[in-house]
């Protein structure tokens, strides 16, 4: 989102000069002595406008917080709303993450926060995200071990992708979680956290500790980020991918539903669909309160095209089942499926953990029975309404490894 331009910008940033570091070049190495009363120094980057650099403030005042921002627009809010609450151990920096290996000295920083960082989907663009190779180091050159970075997104692709990033650059991974906010708010939200949060957006969250084995800029070059877009890394030629069920996803779909024939068995019960917004309101919200479900809305670029459902979740066995409908007919005999079929299993074995993956189809649905055994599924029952089927991580594994699928 592009920031609305402010009025009178410079002279509202002159009056904020109080927590805004001119020459922030000069205080590498000697932050805490510049500005003396604080016991340790953590870094955000990409402060927005500012309600978490100032509530993170307020909640540790013995602590120096130091903002980089580079969008004056965005800042100058920030610092406004710092001064409005008289916040004396906040810092601003006009600047660019790419330079804090200028900005600070080795072990200077004890933690970093990233929150809600563009998620540059094209794999063009991958080296300019926040969380990859190259910042990781500049970020562990800044930290000392067991020094931390808090992660937060509501981009799932990029919170995944990015979790790859730091397992094979050293870093250990802990509390991570695809719904911060589950079980109601937790710590301190942005302002678009907070926004996503009404919104029944779920909020992935990590936090990663320097180790002895987390690599630094003197471990050499940074590897290339090959086939590095979002979409591709979700494992779909079509450019698939998921984005976590919303309210606005959730009125998009169902805007262009059209009733599937064969999902139903008996088709009297099959009645024209007409969208009702009440009805789509109340169908969202009773389905945040499943917690052994997970939903998910599948889109070709930024067309609403599916909806899948992650149920009967088994945490032990590590198992679900999954559903798929298309939003209606204009989307079928196109390969989609397949597609949609093979993106969920991907995301469900890589992401989500599980071991073994569970189907089910009507006997008459054979156009779903013939994508589930082209995606390597196996029979395993039947009854006098549907046929069941199964996949295990190994198997699929096996079959993206031989290109099969």
């Amino acid at each position: 989102m592009r920031m609305r331009k402010r009025h009178n910008l410079e002279p509202r940033l002159a009056a904020c000069a109080a927590v805004v570091t001119e020459d922030p070049f000069s205080c590498r190495g000697e932050w805490l002595a510049r500005y003396p009363g604080h016991t340790r120094l953590e870094l955000e980057l990409g402060c927005g406008k500012g309600r978490f650099t100032a509530d993170t403030a307020a909640a540790s005042p013995g602590t120096l917080l130091v903002a980089v921002e580079k969008v004056p627009d965005a800042m100058v809010l920030a610092t406004e709303r710092c001064l409005r609450r008289g916040l004396t151990n906040v810092r601003f920096i006009d600047g660019d993450a790419a330079r804090l290996g200028d900005l600070f000295a080795p072990g200077e920083v004890s933690r970093l926060y990233i929150n809600f960082c563009d998620p540059w989907p094209k794999s063009r663009d991958a080296k300019f995200r926040l969380t990859a190779p190259s910042f990781l180091r500049l970020y562990a050159d800044a930290l000392p071990l067991g020094g931390e970075i808090c992660f937060k997104t509501d981009n799932a692709p990029l919170f995944a992708w990015s979790v790859e990033q730091f397992q094979a650059e050293g870093w250990e991974l802990r509390d991570v979680t695809d719904d911060l906010h589950a079980q109601g708010p937790v710590g301190v939200m942005t302002d678009y956290e907070a926004k996503f949060y009404e919104e029944g957006v779920p909020i992935h969250r990590l936090v990663a500790v320097r180790t002895a084995e987390t690599k630094t800029t003197a471990a050499g070059p940074v590897p290339r980020l090959r086939d590095a877009a979002l979409e591709d890394a979700r494992g779909s030629h079509f450019s698939l991918h998921l984005e976590n069920a919303t309210r606005q996803l959730c009125h998009a779909y169902y805007r262009n539903f059209q009733q599937d024939p064969d999902l139903f068995e008996d088709k009297s019960k099959l009645k024209p669909y007409r969208y009702d917004p009440d009805k789509v309101n109340k169908f969202f919200s009773e389905r945040r309160n499943r917690p052994d479900r997970r939903y998910y809305y599948i889109l070709q670029g930024d067309e609403v095209i599916g909806d899948l459902v992650y149920k009967k979740i088994d945490p032990e066995r590590k198992s679900c089942e999954i559903g798929i409908c298309l939003v209606n007919d204009s989307y079928k005999n196109r390969g989609l499926g397949t597609a949609a079929e093979k993106l969920a299993l991907r995301f469900g074995f890589e992401e989500l953990g599980m071991e073994t993956v569970l189907a089910d189809s009507l006997l008459s649905n054979t156009r779903s029975q013939h994508v589930l055994l082209k995606l390597g599924f196996e029979l395993t029952a039947e009854d006098e309404h549907f046929r069941y089927f199964r996949i295990t991580r190994e198997q699929f594994s096996e079959l993206l490894r031989k290109g099969s699928i």
